[in-house]
């Protein structure tokens, strides 16, 4: 199904990756507006340019979301250039992947502060907006990480960030309801991205990550774009701190 965000403002962090792109692109579709934020080395730039070659519904700013001065001035200048902040797809994310005795911490402090301290000043950032306005949508990109361990072994500061990420849905959305403004989460499976695929180096890590789903058959970014659309639209109304498990059912297996 197909939904209309005509004129809505949308923001995507991790707006060049595979699944960030996707959501942009399935936005930029559906008539929205669409900001793509990402890394000044990301050549988000260059994504904005692809989407939109007008640039007159898109706009591309190289940000560091760890940063709060960053995230700060970046959401003002989508306020100002778009003239609202109406939907925020908090997508930015970073997996390391040592064993825990061996986790050093400054990797450990990196994987926290994309995922956890640049997710929440994005969040933060956008809710003043949307309270100003008594509306707005945020959707935070958790992981079936945040459920079990069992998806992929060293991955301990990925799996304790995104389980505070898909925390952070409850909390934000019982503080902000009665401003108008709803937070859920999408909690992606084995989605075939870059970023997955360095976990599976070989054909026999693909056969058995695929046996472990249900569906046989791994999720492409596209699929959370849906989910991350669906979440946003009139359709969910009623849907508030809330997390959408797309995963192909590889929890219940």
């Amino acid at each position: 199904m197909g939904y209309s965000f005509e004129d809505q403002v949308v923001i995507v962090t991790g707006a060049a990756g595979g699944i960030g792109s996707a959501v942009a692109k399935r936005f930029f579709s559906s008539g929205a507006r669409v900001v793509l934020l990402d890394l000044p080395t990301s050549g988000v730039q260059s994504c904005a340019k692809e989407l939109d070659e007008t640039e007159r519904r898109v706009m591309a700013l190289a940000t560091d979301i760890t940063q709060e001065e960053d995230v700060c001035i970046a959401v003002n200048n989508v306020k100002e250039h778009f003239g609202s902040v109406d939907i925020l797809i908090n997508n930015a994310g970073i997996a390391s992947r040592p064993p825990f005795l061996e986790l050093d911490m400054t990797v450990f402090d990196k994987v926290m502060a994309v995922n956890v301290r640049g997710s929440f000043l994005m969040a933060r950032e956008c809710a003043k907006k949307m309270v100003a306005q008594r509306n707005g949508s945020i959707v935070q990109i958790a992981s079936t990480c945040a459920f079990s361990a069992g998806a992929s072994r060293n991955l301990s500061a990925y799996n304790m960030s995104k389980a505070a990420v898909r925390q952070m849905v409850p909390s934000l959305a019982a503080e902000l309801a009665h401003h108008g403004v709803r937070v859920n989460a999408v909690a992606p499976g084995t989605i075939d991205t870059q970023m997955t695929r360095a976990c599976m180096p070989d054909e026999k890590s693909i056969a058995g990550a695929l046996r472990k789903i249900p569906l046989r058959k791994f999720g492409e970014p596209e699929d959370i774009a849906a989910a991350c659309t669906f979440l946003c639209s009139a359709d969910a109304n009623y849907v508030t701190g809330q997390t959408l498990v797309v995963d192909g059912g590889w929890l219940i297996s």
